[in-house]
């Protein structure tokens, strides 16, 4: 059994992820995303351009060495007290690490002399989020420094690592020192198979190489993580009797209302929307409730962005479907052949919203406000235009599909919606993701258009799936009309 640096990071993620990378069957793993490669990559070029920064510092690299040789040579550059070690290996027990960094300092004495070493790892994003320093990182900088107080008999009160800015960020160790021991226990039983696990099926899954066999479990034991916005929540529900959806359809809401089975966090009216929709989901039709109403306009304007939030949240593509008088123009689309080019192209979406004057903007979700009032304050673009543009837009995910419908699925999102209406996405693995690791594909070949033309496609399909939302709710109302 061995127990490493990710398995941490994973733990943060999803339990059941622990249990399968090292139980799991392989027949039933996946393909890495794409995506995912991406990211892996996009990290190596981050620990890259930071070791550039370093021009006065002798450092060690190890990358390319094994666990085994890689531990017997951190331990001789250690007692050897180079400055700094990149990819070393650290080695106890079960227990292996490779920090990004080992980095000897002078300020107390080890086993090695009159300095230590601390390990330090480099990232492609913040430590710090909403006044928190992420878990997922501190674990593994913890993980670290448990092997290294073995190793060198010396543990410090802080934590460190760089950040995608090439800053340091800090966190105090005693802070997770309890959540990190429940976390470390429960990855060994995990890793060791002495605990098992289950999955708990979420838009988290989208990247794993597990997903597939999880939605499999999901699907054919009725679990409760199944149906929409259950989550964890589902092992409350299953101490207290609701094991399966075909349980929650029929429940007795009033029985779980009161102790002994009382669930801590749901009351009458989320039991009511989860029994609701467990029948739905068992029924396979959706239900859509009645009161909605859209906004009046002669002109709509479908829109729907594309964006890269490993380059600092560039936006590299506008894509609007503009529907007036019953009639559906050609697509059209704003895009960034290259990052340089995002100020120019949302420039140009700025004047497409000064001529659109009082059009309904139709998207799904908050992304496209959220990004364009960044965009608005980065570029110091005109204000006015972006409250127009608020004034306008209707949102079909938050006003429309969670207000007034009830779908059997898991997940609310515009594929899933879409996909039961009838809707189909051209390409054969369409998703936001994935149009970011095309952009990544082409920016390394910009004289192929291939991958560009394939983004703009999925943009298009993304936009032609909102009107096939509307249309379908429109409908709906004729139908009840008559």
């Amino acid at each position: 059994m061995k127990i490493t640096a990710q398995d941490l990071y994973n733990y943060t993620q999803c339990l059941h992820r622990v249990y399968l990378d090292t139980n799991g069957p392989s027949e039933e793993k996946s393909e890495v995303n794409r995506f995912v490669k991406l990211l892996w990559e996009l990290g190596v070029q981050t620990e890259e351009e930071y070791l550039k920064t370093l021009e006065d510092i002798q450092w060690e690299d190890l990358q390319d060495l094994s666990i085994n040789d890689g531990e017997a040579e951190t331990l001789r550059l250690m007692q050897a007290g180079v400055p700094l070690i990149y990819q070393g290996v650290l080695k106890t027990d079960i227990y292996i690490g490779r920090p990004d960094l080992l980095m000897k300092r002078f300020d107390r004495t080890s086993r090695f002399g009159k300095f230590y070493y601390e390990p330090i790892d480099i990232k492609a994003g913040h430590g710090w989020e909403e006044r928190k320093f992420k878990e997922k990182y501190a674990f593994q900088v913890m993980f670290y420094w448990m092997m290294l107080q073995q190793i060198q008999g010396v543990m410090l009160e802080i934590g460190r690592i760089i950040n995608v800015e090439k800053e340091i960020e800090e966190f105090v160790i005693s802070d997770f020192t309890k959540s990190f021991g429940i976390a470390l226990e429960e990855v060994r039983h995990l890793v060791s198979g002495v605990k098992k696990s289950e999955p708990v099926f979420g838009a988290h899954c989208n990247l794993c190489v597990w997903r597939n066999r999880c939605e499999r479990w999901v699907n054919k034991e009725g679990d409760p993580s199944g149906l929409f916005k259950v989550g964890i929540k589902k092992f409350d529900m299953k101490k207290a009797g609701l094991r399966t959806i075909s349980d929650i359809a029929v429940m007795d809401i009033q029985e779980y209302m009161l102790p002994p089975k009382k669930i801590s966090g749901l009351g009458r009216e989320s039991l009511s929307k989860m029994k609701k929709r467990a029948q739905i989901m068992l029924n396979g039709t959706p239900v859509i409730r009645e009161g909605f109403a859209f906004p009046s306009g002669k002109r709509e304007v479908y829109f729907d962005i594309e964006g890269d939030p490993t380059r600092d949240d560039l936006i590299y593509l506008f894509g609007v479907l503009i529907k007036e008088a019953g009639r559906t123009e050609p697509y059209q689309y704003f895009v960034a052949r290259h990052p340089d080019e995002e100020e120019q192209t949302v420039r140009k979406f700025w004047d497409f919203i000064a001529d659109m004057g009082d059009a309904v903007y139709y998207v799904y979700g908050h992304y496209e406000r959220t990004k364009l009032k960044k965009l608005m304050e980065k570029y110091q673009l005109n204000q006015e235009l972006f409250d127009q543009y608020v004034k306008c837009e209707y949102d079909l995910y938050n006003a429309l599909i969670l207000r007034y419908s009830d779908w059997p699925t898991h997940s609310y999102s515009i594929k899933n919606i879409a996909k039961i209406i009838g809707f189909r996405w051209r390409d054969i693995d369409p998703s936001g993701a994935n149009s970011i690791a095309w952009y990544e594909e082409h920016l390394q070949h910009p004289d192929d258009n291939s991958l560009l033309e394939r983004i703009i496609a999925y943009n298009e399909d993304d936009c032609r799936a909102m009107v096939a939302v509307k249309d379908f709710f429109e409908s709906y109302t004729t139908r009840q009309r008559n």
